[in-house]
Parts: structure tokens; sequence; C-alpha cells
């Protein structure tokens, strides 16, 4: 037993040491970019100077899909990730859920932009190949492709974003090699970009230039940033203490190092989903007692949400968000058994409340929910849905 608990110490000091170091490199490398990139010279780019360096996915997604709208941009991009020549196809961004699509009659491609590294959502390829290209748009899975883009890597989506709810029928296995590829931002999108040649069109040359600067800012490739990588790539063998030794022990301990940086990103990422998982529960909370001293009602309440039955049996409340990808708090419409295909009545009911209270955005991808949708305004969502509810007889 002492054994034991003296080799559990021992494995969590090592970890907490891995933490600790890695936290300590974060540091330096910090600094040194810092140091760097306050002796740059002057430099202006416009989607810098609006962002403030913090462009979103969505963001990146409209511009790409603007470039794809040029025929000649779209062609090169088809020839050079897909291998494919094609007639004009048209652009969609942030349609469907989806980050930017190419349609035509026999081909339906599906671009996931991952250029910031926003967390995979469950069944999230899947659900765009089989529910969006498939059920709603009637393509087959011969006309089906994806362009999976990385920020600087080329690893694939996990099995949770390619598997159905059961975690079967991986969709890449199902569209096959020649239809999915995955790129990255840093090295793919970034070169391609620089080999466009738009001749004759000065404003489209000027905004790829601007584009390919941010991009090249954001990864830190231009020649402007040589010396920073350097200092840095040399601070990291010298705090390893391989800066002398052969390349292969080099390898083993960067290797090593960046397992320890995995495990600190992952502590990070569970600290940032425990944090915000407190402040959303703590939000509804408050929002329950301001709605029941506004409304004069007590409300039902479980570990995680607040609401009220409504008279046709559906639950109508607020959630915290503990099992939601971006715990964030939502309201919606549950009923444990729905079947939206087998009980249309419930569903017609729920939207024509929606429409007397002006709610026009909200989702459905959910078995036992109706309808739902994350808000930051819960008094406000919840007090007009529980009017409407009494003025349309469902209370």
């Amino acid at each position: 037993m002492i054994k034991t608990l003296s080799l559990s110490n021992s494995l969590f000091q090592y970890k907490l040491d891995g933490l600790k170091s890695g936290i300590c490199f974060s540091l330096q490398v910090s600094n040194i970019i810092k140091k760097h990139l306050s002796k740059r010279p002057f430099h202006l780019n416009v989607i810098e100077a609006a962002c403030h360096g913090r462009f979103k996915e969505t963001g990146h997604s409209l511009v790409l899909a603007d470039m794809l709208r040029h025929p000649a941009i779209q062609h090169s991009f088809l020839e050079s990730f897909l291998n494919l020549e094609h007639d004009y196809l048209n652009v969609t961004a942030e349609t469907d859920r989806v980050d930017v699509a190419l349609k035509g009659e026999d081909i339906f491609i599906i671009i996931e932009n991952k250029v910031n590294s926003a967390e995979e959502q469950r069944n999230q390829v899947y659900r765009y190949v089989h529910e969006i290209a498939i059920d709603k748009y009637g393509y087959s899975l011969s006309q089906i492709y994806v362009i999976y883009l990385n920020p600087t890597n080329h690893n694939p989506p996990s099995e949770y974003s390619l598997c159905d709810e059961n975690n079967e029928n991986n969709v890449f296995e199902e569209l096959g090699e020649e239809h999915y590829t995955v790129q990255s931002y840093k090295y793919d999108i970034t070169d391609w970009l620089r080999c466009l040649s738009v001749t004759n069109e000065p404003h489209i040359d000027s905004a790829l230039d601007q584009y390919i600067d941010f991009l090249e800012n954001k990864f830190h490739t231009t020649s402007l940033d040589k010396d920073m990588n350097n200092e840095i790539k040399e601070l990291l063998l010298k705090e390893l203490h391989v800066e002398n030794s052969p390349m292969e022990e080099q390898i083993q301990a960067l290797e090593n190092q960046y397992e320890k940086t995995e495990e600190l990103l992952r502590s990070i990422e569970n600290l940032k989903i425990d944090i915000r998982k407190k402040c959303s529960h703590e939000k509804v909370r408050e929002w329950q007692k301001q709605i029941e001293e506004k409304l004069g009602i007590k409300l039902s309440e479980d570990d995680h949400s607040f609401g009220i039955q409504l008279k046709n049996k559906v639950w109508m409340g607020i959630w915290d968000g503990y099992d939601s990808p971006n715990h964030l708090p939502y309201w919606g419409f549950q009923y444990t058994t729905y079947k939206k295909d087998e009980m249309p009545d419930l569903y017609d009911q729920v939207i024509q409340l929606l429409k007397k209270v002006g709610i026009d955005h909200f989702n459905t991808e959910n078995k036992e929910w109706i309808v739902w949708c994350t808000t930051q305004q819960g008094v406000e969502r919840f007090t007009s849905l529980y009017q409407g509810a009494k003025e349309t007889g469902l209370l």
C-alpha cells in the first residue's frame, strides 16, 4: 500500500511539474514574441485593425466564400485541393450551419473551417453530409466532397465529429479518400493564396495581399518573424537541455514536451469548462429569481434548469447549458418522448407561440427538444414566452 501511494504521489508530482514547466515555457515564448513585435516597423493591415487580431472563424469563412465567388479563384481552389475541374458553382457561407458550401447540379462541397481551433461538435461532419447534403438537398455520397481546414496541421477530425450518434458509420469512410481532404491554413491555404494570379483586377489583388498578410502575421510566417522563430527554437532546446545533443535526442525531448504541453492545454480547457459551467449556472439561478419576482410566480426547478409545464405537457424552461457543447444557457421546449414526424401538433403549437412573440431563430436538432436556442437574455426571453403561452391558451 505504501509503495502504491508513493508511486501515485510521484506520478502526480511528475504531472504537476510538467504543467508548471509548460506554463513557464509559454510565458517565456510570449515574452520573446512581445519583444520582437515591439521592434517591428509601422505596419497596417485593415483586417487586423478592424478585428484587433481576433478575427472569428465566421469572418474567415465569409472571406473565403467571397473569394470563391470569383470564377478564376474558384477554379484554382477546386483544382488545388480536390483535383477537380467543374463549371462554376454557387457559393454560400454560414448557411444550414455549414461554414462554406459550393453547390452545383451534380456536386456539393462542404468546407468546415477550424482556422481558430474551434471545438469539434458531436456528429458535426456526419450531420452536414447526411442531414444537409443528402436529406435536405438530395445529393448522393458520390456527389459530395468535404474540405476540412485546420489551423496548422493535417489531423483529421475525430470520430466524435465523423460518426453518427451511435459512434458508427464514419462519414469519411463512406465518402472515400478521393472525396475528402484535410488542409491547413498556415501552410496549404496561405501557399495557395500566394500562388493565385488575378490579372487586371487590382482591387482583388489588394484584397488577397491583405488576407495573406493577415494569415502570415497570425501564424508568424513572415520574413520579419525569422529571428523571433529562431530565438524560440534556441530557447526550447536550451530549456530542455538538448541544445548540443544529437538530433534524435532533440526530437524525443520535443515530443515529450509536446505531450506535456497537450496535457497543460487539456487542463486549461477543462478549467475553462468548469468555470463556464459555474458562471452559466449562477446566471440561470439569478434569472429565475428575477423572473419569479417580476411575474409573481413560483417556477419548478432541478439541478440545472427552471421552467413550467404547458397544458400540452411540453416543458418550457431555461437550462444552464451543462449538457451543451458550449456550456452556455439556453431556452427550450422539451418533450421527453418527442418525435416530430409523429407529433406535428406539438411542433405547430410551439412554432405559433414563437411567431407570436417574434422569435424566428432557433434549433430543432435534438431528439428530446421541439426547439431550443442559446441566450444571454434569459429574463426577457422567458418572460415573453410565458406571456405568449398565456395568450395562446397554453397556460
